[in-house]
C-alpha cells in the first residue's frame, strides 16, 4: 500500500473514530484529526493550498446563521457552497476546537441545539461537518482509496481500537471522579478510601481483570452510597463497564 492512500485512510479511520466516539470524547478525537493531516505531507499540501487565500473571518460571517424564529433567534451552521471552501472552513474550524478560541460544548449548544442533549448536538454535528469532510477527502483520493477497497478488512483492528477507546473514556470519568473526591470536603482518611477504589478499578480495567472491575466498581457505588451519593460519574461509569 503505497504511503498516500495509507495517510488517507489513517485520516478517514481518525473521521470515524470521531463519529463514533463518546461527546466526552470529542475534543480528543478532533484534536487526532489534526495530527493526521499535520503527519501526512500529502494531506498538509492539500489544506495548506485550500487555506493559503482563504477568508476565514469572512466565511464564518457566512456560515454562522442566525434567524428570527417567532420571539426567538435560532442559529444554524451553513457550510461553504465549493468544495475548496468548505474544506478550508472545516479545518480552519476544527483547529478553533482544538486551540479552544471556539469553544466546542458553546458553539454545539448554539448551532446544533437538537434536543437539546449533547449526544444528540455532536451527532448532528458529526452527520454535518465530519461526513462532508470524509466526503471530499474520499472525492479527492478516489483512485487511491479504490484500490484500498478491494483489500480485505482487518476486523481485530477495528475491535482493538474499539477497546481502546473504551478504556481512554473509562480512564477519562474515573480521572473526573478522582478531582470529585479530593474537592469532596470528606475526611482525609474517606477521600483516601475513595481514590484507592479508583486507583484499583482502572486498573482492573487497563489489564483485563474482571473480577476486581466488578468489585471495585460495586467497592465504589457503596462508597458513594455511604457519602450521600455524591457521585456524578458513578452511572455513566457503570453503563461504560458494562
Amino acid at each position: 500500500m503505497d504511503s498516500t492512500k495509507e495517510e488517507a485512510l489513517a485520516f478517514l479511520d481518525k473521521c470515524k473514530q470521531l463519529k463514533t466516539s463518546k461527546f466526552i470524547m470529542a475534543t480528543a478525537g478532533i484534536k487526532d484529526i489534526l495530527k493526521s493531516i499535520v503527519n501526512s505531507q500529502t494531506l498538509y499540501e492539500l489544506f495548506h493550498e485550500v487555506t493559503k487565500n482563504f477568508d476565514y473571518i469572512a466565511a464564518k460571517r457566512a456560515c454562522f446563521v442566525t434567524v428570527q424564529d417567532g420571539f426567538l433567534k435560532r442559529s444554524c451552521l451553513k457550510l461553504p457552497e465549493s468544495v475548496g471552501d468548505r474544506l478550508a472552513f472545516i479545518f480552519c474550524l476544527l483547529v478553533e476546537f482544538d486551540n479552544d478560541t471556539l469553544n466546542f460544548t458553546e458553539f454545539l449548544q448554539q448551532f446544533f441545539a437538537e434536543d437539546g442533549s449533547y449526544f444528540a448536538s455532536f451527532h448532528s454535528f458529526c452527520d454535518k461537518v465530519i461526513v462532508s469532510l470524509e466526503d471530499i477527502i474520499k472525492e479527492v483520493f478516489k483512485e487511491e482509496l479504490s484500490e484500498a477497497a478491494a483489500e480485505p478488512a482487518d476486523a481485530n483492528t477495528e475491535q482493538d481500537s474499539a477497546l481502546v477507546q473504551k478504556l481512554a473514556v473509562i480512564s477519562m470519568l474515573i480521572a473526573h471522579e478522582k478531582e470529585i473526591v479530593m474537592q469532596s470536603g470528606m475526611p482525609p482518611a474517606d477521600i483516601k478510601d475513595g481514590i484507592c477504589i479508583l486507583t484499583e478499578l482502572d486498573s482492573a480495567m487497563q489489564e483485563g481483570r474482571l473480577q476486581s472491575v466488578e468489585a471495585s466498581l460495586c467497592g465504589y457505588e457503596y462508597f458513594s452510597r455511604c457519602h450521600n451519593n455524591f457521585s456524578r460519574f458513578i452511572d455513566l461509569l457503570t453503563a461504560e463497564i458494562n
